[in-house]
């Protein structure tokens, strides 16, 4: 009897969400899909804004170099 009522409630409660859930845990999926290639995009982001900002240092250590050995003072 309770084996009855479990078949009767999950599929006249639970069959019509049915299709539903399946939806949602798919588009859990690609969620989760895309939000592992943002992280790597933003890591690899990351890795170039170091990079340009080495490259910026180096450039502003050369400016003041050239403007010391023009000038001779520092700026």
């Amino acid at each position: 009897m309770a084996g009855m009522v479990s078949l009767l409630f999950k599929y006249v409660v639970f069959g019509p969400f049915q299709d539903d859930i399946k939806d949602l845990n798919k588009n859990f999926k690609a969620l989760n899909n895309n939000l592992r290639e943002i992280k790597v995009s933003i890591d690899e982001l990351d890795k170039r804004v170091d990079e340009h900002d080495r490259r910026l240092d180096r450039h502003h250590e050369r400016i003041k170099d050239l403007q010391n050995k023009i000038w001779g003072g520092n700026y």
